[in-house]
């Protein structure tokens, strides 16, 4: 794994941990709206992170395609 990858991959775990911390906060707190925000921009986030990823180095696991327009890999076929 190069370090451009490693980066990049770095930058989906933050993002998705970003979005998880706002999802746990909002199971104790339900009606805080600008939580209810900074987690949709944080799933816009984590969402960017991942297209972007799998754009340059593929599926990051079994079965998502919702990213990438790229040729299928093996297990998709």
């Amino acid at each position: 794994m190069t370090e451009e990858q490693r980066s990049a991959l770095y930058q989906v775990q933050v993002a998705d941990f970003i979005m998880l911390e706002w999802v746990l906060y909002l199971h104790t707190h339900p009606d805080d709206l600008e939580a209810k925000e900074k987690w949709q921009d944080a799933t816009m986030q984590a969402t960017e992170a991942r297209c972007a990823y799998e754009a340059q180095y593929g599926p990051l696991i079994n079965g998502t395609l919702e990213c990438t327009t790229a040729t299928p890999w093996p297990w998709h076929v």
